[in-house]
């Protein structure tokens, strides 16, 4: 019904990024990145299926991985702990690092060593 109030509920800005498929078939991890993103984010949208991508790694070889991609809404408050997760769960899957895009824009987290 035109006129009708709409509420919108702005939750922040989305946080998109890849975590490697195989990997996350360890049931352990794979539990541990759902329990993270709904406690600390309140849910998490996911898409499997065909997701690729080739890179260089800093090393100049080229590389090839499968995906999972995970979105989140973020805040300012809830940003720099999505950070530290990420670059924590690319240490325990092996990886250099985990792709991230959000609103500011495309960015690399690095694994913590």
């Amino acid at each position: 019904m035109p006129g009708t109030p709409v509420k919108v509920d702005r939750l922040g800005e989305a946080a998109i990024f890849l975590l490697p498929s195989l990997k996350l078939k360890k049931r352990s991890v794979e539990e541990e990145v759902h329990r993270f993103l709904v406690e600390n984010f309140g849910g998490y949208t996911a898409a499997a299926g065909n997701i690729f991508g080739y890179w260089v790694g800093p090393d100049g070889r080229e590389s090839y991985g499968e995906h999972r991609q995970f979105m989140v809404a973020v805040d300012e408050a809830k940003r720099q702990r999505l950070f530290e997760f990420l670059a924590r769960i690319a240490r325990e899957l092996d990886e250099e690092s985990i792709l991230l895009h959000t609103a500011d824009g495309v960015s690399v987290i690095w694994a913590q060593r």
